[in-house]
């Protein structure tokens, strides 16, 4: 009944709040312009403060968990903290740095930001174990956050569709955390699927708030927490190592072969193309709808793969 409740309390919070952060988005113009850009497919201004309304919600159902001592204080402040920074960086993206700042600086930024999130997560007790040696891991760790972020801001192309795959992700973890007897993990899953349940009322085709790269990077750094809690050693239970990246599915798939598309074209693996799997069942003449539903298929064949390799 208390996972339930936690569901629905982050639901009901996201579905409240995300009217209200559309309307203010509006009015303070707080939204992502086409600008002729032919990358879009959204033909006028639409509000993407849809990452702040999923926080709330994921802030919510972890304050409800807390309450009923489901998780401790310290793991509660510390994602609470690490989301908080998350949320900033690609609200900040939001912002500035799609006009005004260079890429590359926008990825030191990220590690910077991966690196503080890492040092936060071993305060709170979560264990990296991708290597014996501590530096090794808190690498691999901020690679798994970054990658993860911006894997997630590529599947942001069209409506409901980053929103939903992520749900489908954490519908993953979460049969991993029932297996294992996991709670921490659980509650994490929780809280943060009824927020994006919320959110995607809203998003869904003809969507009305997009979330946003500040939604992107928060639901990509949930996504690496998750991962990097389940992740073993990869020369000693590689099923361990592979599983969580495969529970993380289409969007990580999706964005290597982007960086190799790129780079054998001699671009900039940093610059935005019309490859991706939904770009091209677009191009093929499917709807919208459509796409987004044969992607969601294509995510939760690959969750499941990761979770028979993970419990094998």
């Amino acid at each position: 009944m208390i996972y339930l409740l936690i569901i629905l309390i982050s639901f009901l919070a996201s579905l409240i709040v995300i009217p209200i952060l559309r309307n203010f988005g509006i009015k303070k113009r707080l939204c992502d312009e086409p600008d002729g850009n032919n990358l879009k497919v959204h033909k006028k201004p639409i509000p993407y403060l849809g990452g702040v309304g999923i926080f709330l919600g994921f802030i919510f159902g972890l304050i409800f968990a807390r309450l009923f001592h489901q998780v401790s204080g310290l793991q509660a402040t510390g994602i609470i903290i690490g989301s908080i920074v998350i949320l900033f960086l690609g609200f900040w993206d939001d912002l500035k740095w799609k006009k005004e700042v260079n890429p590359v600086f926008k990825l030191l930024c990220q590690f910077l930001a991966g690196a503080l999130i890492v040092f936060i997560l071993t305060k709170i007790g979560i264990n990296f174990r991708f290597s014996v040696n501590p530096i090794i891991c808190a690498i691999i760790a901020g690679i798994y956050i970054v990658g993860a972020m911006n894997a997630l801001n590529m599947q942001d192309g069209l409506d409901g569709l980053a929103g939903g795959i992520t749900a489908i992700s954490l519908t993953g973890f979460i049969i991993l955390s029932i297996s294992t007897s996991m709670t921490f993990p659980l509650i994490l899953c929780l809280a943060l699927l009824g927020g994006i349940a919320g959110f995607l009322v809203y998003n869904w085709n003809p969507a009305s708030i997009f979330m946003g790269d500040n939604g992107s990077h928060l639901l990509g750094f949930s996504l690496a927490i998750l991962a990097i809690i389940f992740s073993g050693h990869p020369i000693y239970n590689l099923k361990q190592f592979i599983g969580p990246v495969l529970i993380m599915g289409l969007p990580i798939i999706d964005a290597i072969w982007a960086i190799i598309r790129r780079i054998s074209k001699g671009q900039s693996p940093m610059q935005g193309d019309r490859g991706h799997l939904y770009d091209r069942l677009r191009q093929k003449g499917l709807s919208t709808k459509k796409t987004v539903l044969i992607c969601y298929a294509v995510q939760a064949i690959i969750v499941g793969i990761g979770i028979i390799i993970y419990q094998t």
